[in-house]
């Protein structure tokens, strides 16, 4: 076992508690109202790894893994079955209605099948459990369907984990800290994961706490007498003020958030460029993860993080911009098609005029195919990481409905901006500074772009009132058109990340 995984290991459990945990784990997962909130199947899939590398037993592993989803399937039937009703109205899920409907519907399509079928659909795994006890299926049919599914998932989850580590056993023979790459990533991987699930809800929540007590203190503030005073001498500057804190006007409060978010990003661009000008010790930061790199160089991770850097690549952003603009019109959606084309287009001549500013150089490229042009500071590749596809990723947040797929799209889209972000690091195409302030901007833009749209959107998508005509087609219609139109991106993307990754052979 590698030093590093010895030092996890270390802190873990041993013996028969350890096989207790992680069966207690997959227990939770399965069981309703708790296992919304486990990463049960992560644990198992990381055990597996473990197993490989001599961390427990993958056989008892398995067993214990199969052992807990089935008794958390039984639990969860039995209360569906005793507190059903009752435990539909709890607030964990009214606030999942949306989920407990689909899972529902689900059960509904495909009775005993979904009890098995559900277990490999993250979302749905803790509710289908529940909704068959509520519906008073069998319960030995339910037994069946539950332990043939639950042995499946006890052998693929574990199983998945202990083959890349066994694989990992052989390639770590000429994959020199190759595995240390792979460890920061699952980490980034977990921290963003647990931001998008828990600290981003808390945040939302907190806004919302504040402006429901600002607006108790804001009537106050406007029955003052100050506040009277005030209204008599500038009316326009006092409704002004207290337009910015109103939900009916698109001027108002999103305005306000929009504003305070892009503030705090620039602030914060402002102050890497601070750090930077002050010789501070992110200028150090900087030289020490220039040296570092060359330590994680890898065929395979050469070859994968030039392929990611190139989505950032001004004509593979074409491309998709191309493909989003023709989903937006066949949706009707002319305005976002316009804030895509212009507000896209300004944040590169923005980039671009940064650059120019500041002048900042770059370092050596380790690879000669790495394009240079440009000043260093901000990158233009995390910049548009953020901003370009942040926006991409708004833009369908309004076509989907159910929350655990949007959930899904900014957890996904947010790890493709930091391995996006990474890749330039790791080719020397920039230093960590300029990443990070390429990440800030890039959020900053984003911050911008949504708060026009969420202003524009409360009066309809077209931007003039003798506008183009709608258009009208079905479904299918539009699938018939978008299908080959993103099966030729895809091709292009593909053919012009190949052409490029020869030049680095």
């Amino acid at each position: 076992m590698e030093p590093w995984l010895e030092t996890v290991a270390s802190f873990l459990p041993s013996g028969g508690l350890y096989y207790f945990c992680l069966g207690l784990f997959t227990f939770l997962e399965s069981l309703a109202l708790v296992g919304i909130f486990i990463p049960g199947s992560v644990v198992i899939v990381l055990a597996g790894f473990l197993a490989a590398h001599g961390k427990g037993d993958i056989w008892m592993l398995m067993t214990v893994a199969a052992l807990g989803t089935i008794l958390g399937d039984c639990l969860s039937y039995l209360l569906g079955a005793r507190f059903g009703p009752r435990l539909f109205q709890t607030h964990i899920l009214l606030r999942r209605r949306q989920i407990l409907d689909h899972a529902r519907r689900f059960f509904d399509a495909h009775g005993g099948k979904s009890v098995f079928f559900g277990r490999f659909i993250g979302f749905l795994r803790p509710f289908i459990p529940l909704i068959a006890g509520s519906a008073r299926m069998p319960f030995a049919s339910f037994m069946v369907y539950t332990v043939s599914s639950a042995i499946l998932w006890g052998i693929a989850y574990p199983g998945l984990g202990f083959f890349f580590g066994a694989s990992w056993q052989q390639v770590q023979i000429w994959t020199g800290r190759l595995s240390l790459l792979i460890l920061v990533f699952a980490i980034l991987l977990v921290l963003n994961y647990l931001f998008w699930r828990y600290v981003f809800p808390l945040l939302q929540r907190l806004v919302l706490r504040l402006w429901v007590r600002s607006q108790g203190t804001l009537e106050q503030l406007a029955a003052s007498r100050q506040s009277l005073w005030f209204a008599a001498r500038l009316p326009h500057l006092h409704k002004f003020v207290l337009d910015r804190f109103s939900l009916r006007k698109s001027t108002g409060f999103s305005l306000s958030i929009g504003f305070l978010a892009s503030l705090i990003f620039a602030l914060g661009f402002f102050w890497i460029n601070r750090l930077l000008v002050r010789q501070t010790p992110l200028v150090r930061g900087d030289q020490l993860f220039y040296e570092l790199m060359p330590e994680l160089h890898h065929p395979f991770s050469n070859l994968f993080f030039a392929a990611v850097s190139q989505l950032g690549d001004v004509s593979i952003m074409l491309m998709v911009a191309a493909l989003a603009l023709l989903w937006l019109i066949l949706n009707n959606r002319d305005f976002s098609a316009l804030i895509l084309v212009f507000g896209s287009a300004a944040g590169q001549v923005l980039v671009l005029l940064i650059k120019v500013i500041f002048d900042h150089g770059r370092p050596l490229p380790y690879f000669l195919h790495v394009d240079t042009v440009f000043s260093s500071f901000p990158s233009s590749h995390a910049f548009s990481a953020v901003a370009f596809y942040g926006l991409i990723v708004y833009f369908l947040l309004g076509s989907v409905r159910l929350w655990e797929i949007r959930f899904y799209l900014v957890f996904w889209a947010s790890f493709f901006a930091l391995l996006v972000a990474f890749s330039r690091i790791y080719l020397g195409a920039h230093w960590l500074s300029d990443v990070l302030g390429g990440l800030t901007l890039g959020a900053c833009w984003l911050s911008v772009l949504i708060t026009i749209c969420e202003m524009r959107f409360r009066f309809g998508e077209f931007p003039l009132r003798r506008g183009w005509r709608p258009i009208s087609l079905s479904r299918r219609g539009k699938l018939l058109i978008l299908a080959p139109a993103a099966a030729a991106t895809l091709v292009g993307i593909a053919l012009l990340i190949t052409t490029n990754l020869r030049m680095l052979n």
